[in-house]
C-alpha cells in the first residue's frame, strides 16, 4: 500500500446521496483523511429501494462531481452502502474436521469452516451480502477469536449472515455503473455506520446502534466486539417531515426547515411562549403558531420509532446484554430531545453518535447525517491497508481473495 490510495464511500439514501472521498494514510492502520464531500438530493429511492433509475443516476453523478471538485481527485470506483426492508439476517454455524497430522488450525481451515457456515438454504432471489464470524470454538472450547495456530480436531464457527433481494441489489449496482463507476464493495449500512460512531469499548460491552435514515431506520446489535443482530425498521426521518407537512398544510421543504429549526420530540421541553413562522399552502401571508404544536406532531412518530426499536431488541433476545445502551445516528437523530425520548421509551442509556476516527476535512463530515458515508470510507481504508476484515460477498476484495486462493491451490497442486 502506498500513500495516496483513494477510497470512496457512496451512501444512497432516501433523502440524499452522499459521497465521501478519502485518502488512506500510510502506516496508520487504515486511517483515512477526508479529501472531499458531495451531497445531492435523492428523489429516486424509497425505503432503500430504487424506484427511479434515471433520477438516482443523476443524483449519484451530481454528488460524485461535487466531492471530486473538493478533493481534486478523480473517482472510478465506490464502496456502496445498502439498506431497505428487503434486508434480512440470521445466525448460522459451520463445522469441519482438522485432518492435518499435527492437528494445527491453518488459515485454509478457517476459510473452509466459514464457507461451510455459508451453506444455507436461500430462495433463488436472495443474495448473501455479508458473512460475519462471531466466534470460533475448537473441540468445544468457545470464545476463540483467532483460531489459526491452535491445535484441535474439530473447528466450529458461528456466523452472522446478512442477505438482500437480488433484484434490489442489482438495481443499486446498475445505477452506480450508469454513473460510470465501478462497485468496489457492497456494505450493509449499519455495519458501515458502526465503524464511524460506535466505540470498540461499547461493542465489547454490548450496544445497539440505531441509524435513523430518511425512509428507514437501521438497527445493529454488537456484543463481545462483533455484530450479532441486524434489522431494518420501516420508519425514518422522512415520515416525521411528512407528518409536519400534513399537520401544518405546507410543503415538504418548509416542513423540513421548521422541523430542524424549531421542532422537538417532547412537548414539555419546548418553550411555552415560543412561536415559529412558516408559509402555509394557499396562504398569501406567513402563518405563526406556538412551537409546542411541532412537538405534538413530531413526538408521536418518534415515539413509534423507539417503540419499534424496543420491540426489535426484545425480539433479538439480547435485551439484557446491552449495558452500553443505544447509540443514535443519522439525520433523524438530530431532532431535539431524540436522545431523551429514546431513553424514556426503551429504558436504556442513549447518546448521539458523531463520526470520528478520520482526519483531513473531518469538520465537513462531523454531523450524524454523514455517519454512514464516513463509515464506508473507513471500511474501505482498512481493506486497502490489508487489515483482516469481515468477509463481504460480491465485493472486489472478496473476489480477489478467492481468486488468489484458487491460483495458489493450482500452483501447489
Amino acid at each position: 500500500m502506498a500513500k495516496g490510495d483513494i477510497v470512496v464511500g457512496l451512501d444512497i439514501g432516501t433523502t440524499k446521496i452522499c459521497t465521501v472521498i478519502g485518502e488512506v494514510v500510510e502506516g496508520a492502520s487504515g486511517r483515512v483523511d477526508v479529501l472531499g464531500v458531495g451531497v445531492s438530493p435523492s428523489h429516486g429511492i424509497r425505503r432503500g429501494v430504487v424506484v427511479d433509475i434515471d433520477s438516482t443516476v443523476r443524483a449519484i453523478g451530481d454528488s460524485i462531481q461535487k466531492a471530486q471538485r473538493m478533493a481534486g481527485a478523480e473517482v472510478h470506483s465506490v464502496i456502496v452502502g445498502v439498506t431497505g426492508e428487503h434486508i434480512a439476517s440470521l445466525n448460522s454455524r459451520g463445522v469441519i474436521a482438522i485432518t492435518h497430522a499435527n492437528r494445527e488450525v491453518t488459515q485454509e481451515d478457517v476459510d473452509r469452516v466459514l464457507e461451510n457456515s455459508r451453506v444455507i438454504v436461500l430462495p433463488p432471489d436472495r443474495r448473501i451480502i455479508h458473512s460475519i464470524p462471531r466466534g470460533y470454538s475448537i473441540d468445544g472450547q468457545n470464545g476463540i477469536r483467532s483460531p489459526v495456530g491452535m491445535s484441535g480436531t474439530r473447528l466450529e464457527v458461528e456466523t452472522h449472515i446478512v442477505t438482500g433481494a437480488e433484484t434490489f441489489l442489482q438495481n443499486v449496482a446498475k445505477c452506480v455503473e450508469r454513473a460510470n463507476l465501478q462497485v468496489e464493495d457492497t456494505v450493509l449500512e449499519p455495519i458501515a455506520t458502526g465503524e464511524s460512531v460506535v466505540m470498540d469499548a461499547e461493542k465489547d460491552l454490548g450496544v445497539a446502534l440505531v441509524d435513523i435514515g430518511g425512509g428507514t431506520s437501521d438497527l445493529a446489535i454488537f456484543i463481545n466486539g462483533e455484530i450479532c443482530y441486524t434489522a431494518v425498521l420501516p420508519v425514518g426521518g422522512e415520515y416525521v417531515t411528512k407528518d409536519v407537512a400534513a399537520g401544518l398544510r405546507t410543503t415538504l421543504e418548509e416542513s423540513e426547515r421548521v422541523k430542524r429549526e424549531f421542532g422537538g420530540c417532547m412537548v414539555e421541553t419546548l418553550p411555552e411562549e415560543g412561536t415559529f413562522t412558516f408559509s402555509r399552502l394557499g396562504a398569501t401571508e406567513p402563518t405563526t403558531l406556538p412551537t409546542r404544536v411541532l412537538g405534538e406532531i413530531i413526538g408521536p412518530r418518534m415515539n413509534e420509532l423507539f417503540q419499534m426499536v424496543r420491540q426489535e431488541i426484545n425480539r433479538s433476545g439480547y435485551a439484557g446484554l446491552l449495558p452500553a445502551g443505544l447509540v443514535l445516528s443519522g439525520g433523524g437523530a438530530m431532532v431535539r430531545d431524540a436522545r431523551e425520548l429514546a431513553t424514556s421509551v426503551t429504558g436504556m442509556p442513549s447518546r448521539i453518535g458523531y463520526p470520528t476516527g478520520v482526519g483531513g476535512l473531518s469538520e465537513s463530515v462531523g454531523s450524524p447525517s454523514y455517519a454512514t458515508a464516513v463509515g464506508l470510507v473507513q471500511f474501505g481504508g482498512k481493506a486497502h491497508a490489508g487489515i483482516p476484515r469481515r468477509e463481504s460477498s460480491g465485493g472486489l476484495f472478496a473476489a480477489v481473495r478467492r481468486w488468489m486462493r484458487t491460483v495458489f491451490e493450482r500452483v501447489g497442486g
